[in-house]
């Protein structure tokens, strides 16, 4: 098997560094390790011995520079040890590696603090745990760790676990937020996540180790070292010692030296902060203290560890956190292990999931031109080369970064999903610019232009859609080629993630602005006349996809009323258009279209009408003012323009029925504006019918 980037740059350092004649023998967590050190440069590497040997074992990293240890001392220092942190972090900082260090003992812990990274290798790669580091000691340690003068790995083998804001706008700037690890918002992502956190520190015990350096202990991890009472007491006891015992360099025990916003090197999962502290290690430290001195028998171990386990399933905050399969578990270890509980209320809140979109592999911008990373895919080459085209004269990319939007399928492995978002900035612009980049979703013979030519035609009609490029180099997909295209992304948001301050009076928040509330109700009328025209269907889902996130409202801050006010709604996906399976020119047809559409539009604003201080019927009337005011809008357009659209009949493969689909679109916009006062009739009735529907499902 070829070797990881972590592999090759051990066995280079031990290639290609001068070995210090001596070793370094200390004891820690009462286990007695070998050191050796090579130099290459000023540079100086400590490596526990056969640690290549341990590598699954997520050994831990610290990386520091000596200037921080010595005064003026050029070079870095890095190590790699199995275990915790402090395994290296004490013998470096009290000089017995090699006199490295020159720290008076009161000033060691805020330079263990302040100046040492922590990292750990995980799957050949090193994970850097920023905590409390200053960025800019980070942004320099990660610049050597990647410099051939440096360390000199790969830039996929460097990855920084926190996403704190300055982090990541670095990292953006740089045209690499793809380094910065994601959160994840799917199960399966959120299980592999965990499973990779998953770290040993001397004995037997596995903990879930975060990024805070925090080793979370689960309930069905303790349950499995109870277990060992029995079956391995030796083992038992070593377990006991790794959590209630005090080791050399420690003023306290790992499940009591305090580690991150209060938890501590050691913490048992799923009970509140402090309970163990008061309930459950108390029992492990008087239990440890009896069998070292001898005063219990094997039996008396085994019975009172599994009092102990029962003891520890009574104080978990809910049942579900004793099952690592369950969804509780999984959501709520996640929120622990990113270092998100830090950053929301309370510990019951859902996991936030990063906007679901993941960054990719790019490139970073020299002078305008891109210097690609290791790992960017064809795909994403293309995006990147084709947004050169897009600036004018002496106009240069500063940076760009690639995302993944990712779709509701958890299937669909990170870089093969369907959807792609480039946002970049340039020289001339003082905001980002943002592209969607699509694969079309049909491979078949014309489809691109099929789709094109629905765009085009929509958008001369009045309907608010973006402007769609098909890119002239397809992508392969499970070895057949397909078609690309990028849009602009929308401005704005749908409906379901419009900000709630944005309905709240700038001055009280408690107030709810009803003009907003309404005049975005007139809004959703408006994109409902577009729907109904562009005769949007799901046959997979008989739905008109209306509702589903596909139409985007803009909002702008109103100088005369002194208030954030709806400004626009725009429709950012073409997807169903032409979808409505009957094209017959009957009354019977289009009363069928007229009660399927209003019936939908109904239910979606009954959704809405509930988030809010007003009355069905007022949301309602607005609603369909915005729809009569597109719906005379785009009939206004046909009137003028009747003999270009009439006439237009782009080249296209006659399976798509082009010809047939659009002049059945025209013929029903001007039924849709002739038939107002019927539409008006009609909705107001589908109205009534949710109002009561809502009453007899939730009646008060």
């Amino acid at each position: 098997m070829p070797l990881n980037a972590v592999e090759t740059f051990l066995r280079r350092v031990k290639k290609t560094g001068v070995r210090r004649s001596d070793t370094v023998t200390a004891v820690a967590m009462g286990r007695e390790r070998t050191f050796e050190a090579w130099d290459i440069g000023d540079d100086t590497y400590i490596f526990q011995t056969d640690i290549s040997r341990h590598l699954d074992e997520h050994p831990s990293v610290l990386i520091v520079s000596k200037c921080d240890l010595t005064r003026k001392k050029p070079g870095r220092i890095l190590t790699m040890t199995t275990g915790n942190h402090s395994v290296a972090a004490f013998p470096l900082l009290d000089g017995r590696f090699w006199r490295l260090s020159r720290v008076p003992a009161a000033k060691r812990g805020d330079v263990l603090v302040r100046s040492i990274l922590c990292a750990n290798v995980v799957s050949g790669k090193i994970e850097i745990s920023q905590r409390d580091i200053p960025g800019k000691s980070l942004f320099l340690a990660d610049g050597w760790l990647l410099s051939q003068t440096g360390a000199g790995l790969p830039m996929d083998a460097v990855v920084m676990l926190e996403r704190n804001d300055a982090t990541v706008e670095h990292y953006r700037r740089l045209g690499q937020e793809w380094r910065v690890k994601p959160l994840v918002w799917t199960e399966a992502e959120m299980k592999t996540a965990l499973a990779a956190s998953k770290k040993r520190i001397s004995s037997k015990l596995r903990y879930y180790h975060s990024m805070k350096g925090v080793h979370f202990l689960s309930y069905s991890e303790f349950a499995k070292f109870c277990r060992l009472a029995e079956d391995s007491p030796d083992d038992f006891l070593k377990g006991l010692k790794e959590l209630v015992s005090v080791f050399e360099g420690n003023a306290y025990s790992f499940t009591r030296l305090p580690k991150y916003r209060g938890h501590h090197e050691i913490e048992f999962f799923g009970i509140r902060r402090g309970v163990a502290l008061e309930r459950l290690i108390p029992e492990l430290e008087r239990l440890t203290e009896n069998i070292v001195l001898g005063r219990v028998d094997g039996g008396y171990v085994s019975k009172k560890a599994g009092e102990i386990l029962a003891l520890y399933h009574s104080l978990l905050t809910m049942p579900a956190l004793a099952d690592d399969a369950s969804r509780q578990f999984v959501e709520t270890l996640y929120m622990y292990i990113t270092g998100e509980i830090y950053s929301v209320q309370g510990e019951g809140s859902t996991p936030a999931f990063d906007d679901r979109r993941t960054a990719l592999p790019g490139a970073t911008f020299v002078d305008g031109r891109p210097v690609y990373h290791p790992g960017v895919d064809d795909r994403s080459e293309v995006l990147l080369s084709n947004i050169r085209s897009l600036v004018s004269k002496d106009e240069i990319v500063e940076y760009a970064n690639v995302y993944e939007l990712r779709a509701i399928d958890e299937t669909v492995a990170i870089g093969k999903g369907r959807t792609r978002e480039i946002v970049f900035k340039t020289n001339r612009n003082p905001t980002e610019r943002s592209l969607i980049e699509k694969l079309l979703s049909k491979a078949m013979k014309g489809y691109s232009s099929y789709m094109l030519s629905r765009v085009q035609a929509f958008k001369a009609l009045g309907i608010a859609l973006s402007d769609y490029r098909i890119l002239r180099r397809r992508a392969q997909v499970k070895k057949r080629a397909v078609d690309v295209y990028i849009r602009k992304r929308c401005e704005g948001e749908p409906l379901d993630s419009i900000p709630e301050n944005y309905f709240r009076n700038i001055d009280d928040s408690s107030i709810e602005e009803k003009d907003v509330v309404l005049a975005l109700a007139m809004l959703m009328g408006d994109a409902a006349a577009q729907n109904m025209a562009m005769k949007k269907f799901d046959a997979a889902t008989q739905s008109p996809l209306y509702g589903v996130g596909k139409e985007i409202y803009e909002f702008e801050y109103d100088i005369i009323a002194s208030k954030i006010v709806p400004k626009r709604v725009s429709t950012c996906s073409v997807r169903g258009s032409f979808g409505w399976p009957c094209l017959d020119y009957t009354d019977e047809n289009l009363k069928a279209l007229f009660e399927f559409y209003l019936g939908y539009y109904a239910h979606t604003l009954k959704q809405y009408q509930k988030k809010h201080a007003v009355t069905m019927a007022e949301v309602a009337e607005r609603f369909m003012d915005g729809f009569e005011y597109r719906t005379r809008s785009m009939e206004w357009q046909l009137s003028v323009m009747r003999d270009k659209f009439e006439s237009f009949k782009p080249d296209l493969p006659r399976s798509y029925g082009f010809d047939k689909k659009w002049r059945f679109a025209l013929w029903s916009l001007e039924r849709q504006e002739r038939r107002l006062g019927l539409l008006r009739r009609m909705f107001f009735k589908k109205v009534e019918f949710v109002e009561n529907e809502d009453l007899r499902n939730n009646p008060q």
